[in-house]
């Protein structure tokens, strides 16, 4: 499972750059408004057996041929790592996969709710001050390869997510950057490094100021054994050399695993195929098998030591969002979720009658357009942004993309709380610019550029996923809209949205989503100056100061004043502009049983490990 953040969901980033928040998920109270609930996930913006909307339901024992030995599901892109938790690969399509491949001291139920996950290991909160956690693998956890999992895994994940490894070069705003390229240090960066001996069971974190989310915070265990011996450290999977490189604070060691753990297990675009299996061991009920043109299939993994899956191959297909409904019908796929359903789409299913379930709901989603706001780009200038902000039609956008399928779908004014939260409307109440935005104002837009001496029409480079036509229609009309308050948006169909927004001065502005799961301080890294998912280089000094309360925060109620203050700066001084909450689907055939709706950002396959399909 990704760091706790904000998730990529590319078309949910749409292509939906859910980042989700913190990839755990703190408790969330719903207002009641959904069919049931869907995963249109990422970050921001990720699993057990109790569910919500009719998911994760028990099936009594069968003899195998009663059911499929198979269960396809449809993806909109493929999988792009193995390593979840780079600032590159932090995507809902790999979470999907992670849920079954990889496990964690927590699981987050589609309620938000946090439940341990005892055949992984145990944790216990020792002291408040400092606040110290001490973690027990299981003494039968293992990788699918047998190597037994243990303290070198867990130190591997502190380095890689504290930011404490500096590699010498600094980025454009002079910043050092760290060896390791995570996709979050949230969290992380508060803990000292954990004390122990190679091929120990045991390790304790222990915080230098309190962690709002810390019950979620031990995630994203890589095996330490594959980087150390692809980094030439050990050949035999002891890992003494790689424990001792990080509690020496080698650099020069530490180079080649930050290299391995950063980019050595990305797939190649598309998936043709692959990795070395050796390389790529899990630690869920699946492992991978093989892939090929997009299409990647896991197998029952034989050393997991946990409850057996139920269905021996799951088999994730990209299919292109257009062509799942008929992928549906047709049993080539068994389920899938739309990253941004259409009333077409719900149409289409709705045609399909009792052949297939579908739930609807209001997901922990939202859309959004980031600004380039670094550099030297049209947006470096807080008064261009405010006067784009005041030509996005976003109740068009609203009525258009999202009524249709959610009645009751409204223009979003936060970035940290959602419609379906209980608190929305009270933190929304103590952001009044907010207000400032709430209608199109094509007069002010051209006044605001007018003053910034710019010489009119000012260019924008408008990109989103070329994959999405979803997100292709938003464009058109954004651009017929502030085209006539002095700007004119040039749409850029991009094939790899998510790498273009790594690099600052390519992109002007940019639609996509997040995902979240209702943290506290997962969203931290989007926001404050230099955060690893903060892609526009955003900085401000009173957001950095306000999220430095909010993280230190015991209770959402703590936070809720201080998020309030946050997200008034984010309107005055603006960081992007956010459009709605996503509306979410899910469908399966009716042949299969235990999928259901999940609006976080794990999706539905948090409990796929448990999901049947009937063979008559």
């Amino acid at each position: 499972m990704p760091a706790p953040g904000v998730r990529i969901v590319a078309s949910r980033l749409t292509s939906v750059l859910l980042t989700v928040h913190p990839c755990p998920g703190g408790i969330v109270t719903f207002r009641r408004r959904f069919t049931a609930i869907s995963a249109v996930a990422a970050g921001s913006l990720l699993l057990a057996s109790c569910g919500s909307a009719g998911a994760g339901t028990e099936e009594p024992a069968a003899s195998a041929d009663e059911f499929a030995d198979t269960i396809t599901i449809g993806i909109e892109q493929a999988p792009d790592g193995y390593n979840a938790n780079t600032d590159i690969s932090n995507s809902v399509y790999n979470a999907y996969v992670d849920n079954l491949t990889q496990q964690n001291f927590t699981k987050i139920q589609p309620d938000g709710t946090i439940v341990a996950n005892e055949a992984f290991g145990t944790y216990e909160k020792t002291s408040d001050d400092p606040l110290t956690v001490e973690y027990t693998f299981a003494d039968d956890a293992v990788w699918s390869d047998g190597t037994p999992i243990d303290f070198d895994d867990a130190l591997l994940t502190w380095a890689a997510f504290s930011g404490t490894h500096p590699s010498g070069e600094v980025d454009e705003a002079g910043d050092p950057l760290d060896l390791f390229h995570a996709a979050s240090t949230n969290g992380w960066a508060e803990v000292t490094m954990p004390e122990g001996e190679a091929g120990d069971k045991t390790f304790t974190l222990t915080f230098t100021t309190p962690y709002a989310d810390w019950e979620v915070l031990a995630t994203g265990f890589m095996p330490a054994h594959i980087a150390a011996e692809q980094s030439g450290l050990s050949a035999d999977g002891d890992g003494a050399e790689l424990v001792a490189a990080i509690q020496g604070d080698d650099t020069a060691a530490l180079t080649p695993v930050a290299e391995f753990w950063s980019a050595g297990w990305a797939y190649q675009e598309n998936l043709p195929e692959l990795p070395d299996a050796a390389l790529i061991p899990t630690s869920g009920p699946y492992k991978y098998d093989n892939a090929s043109n997009g299409t990647l299939t896991l197998v029952a993994n034989d050393k997991w030591w946990g409850e057996p899956a139920k269905t021996n191959s799951i088999v994730f297909k990209t299919i292109d969002a257009n062509e799942m409904v008929q992928a549906l019908q047709n049993g080539e796929i068994d389920q899938f979720d739309p990253s941004n359903a259409t009333s077409d789409m719900v149409a289409q299913l709705a045609d399909l009658g009792d052949a297939a379930t579908v739930e609807t709901g209001e997901a922990l989603s939202f859309s959004h357009i980031d600004f380039d706001s670094s550099g030297t780009g049209v947006f470096s200038d807080v008064a261009v942004r405010q006067a784009f902000l005041k030509c996005v039609p976003r109740q068009e956008l609203v009525d258009k993309f999202a009524a249709p399928i959610n009645p009751d779908a409204q223009v979003l004014n936060l970035r940290e709380y959602l419609p379906a939260q209980a608190a929305y409307e009270d933190v929304l109440a103590d952001v009044p610019t907010a207000k400032d935005y709430a209608e199109v104002d094509l007069e002010g837009a051209k006044a605001l550029l007018t003053g910034t001496g710019a010489t009119l029409p000012v260019t924008i480079r408008f990109n989103f996923s070329a994959q999405s036509t979803l997100r292709a229609d938003q464009v058109a009309l954004i651009k017929a809209s502030c085209d006539q308050a002095g700007f004119n948006v040039t749409a850029v169909a991009d094939p790899d949205l998510f790498t273009t927004l790594t690099l600052p001065g390519q992109w002007d502005a940019a639609v996509f989503g997040w995902a979240g799961s209702g943290l506290i301080a997962s969203g931290q890294s989007i926001y404050v100056t230099g955060g690893g998912q903060n892609f526009g280089g955003y900085s401000d000094a009173k957001v950095d100061e306000l999220w430095s309360q909010i993280v230190a925060v015991t209770s959402h109620e703590e936070a809720e004043p201080l998020k309030a203050e946050m997200e008034e700066q984010l309107w005055v001084n603006p960081y992007n502009v956010v459009l709605y909450a996503n509306p979410g689907v899910t469908a399966y055939s009716s042949k299969v049983s235990g999928p259901g709706y999940n609006p976080t950002q794990y999706g539905s396959t948090w409990n796929a490990e448990t999901w049947t399909k009937s063979l008559s």
